[in-house]
């Protein structure tokens, strides 16, 4: 069996989080909503980083954050 890539591990956490995948303009990254955050996206890209914002010029970067979550 493979091993789970990191953008996999995102994706799955986002999705166990209640984010639904949405159609992305961007074709690096593949774009969430939480339904109970409307307006604020998560973008996850192909090799596992993560930004959240309105878009993705003007959001940041969580992967740091998530990476050193998944380290514990």
């Amino acid at each position: 069996m493979a091993k789970q890539t990191k953008a996999e591990k995102i994706i799955e956490l986002i999705l166990s989080k209640g984010c639904k995948e949405i159609e992305s303009k961007n074709i690096k990254y593949r774009q969430f909503i939480r339904p109970d955050k409307p307006g604020i996206y998560y973008f996850v890209g192909k090799n596992g980083a993560l930004r959240s914002g309105r878009n993705i010029s003007s959001s940041i970067s969580l992967t740091s954050c998530i990476h050193l979550k998944q380290e514990d």
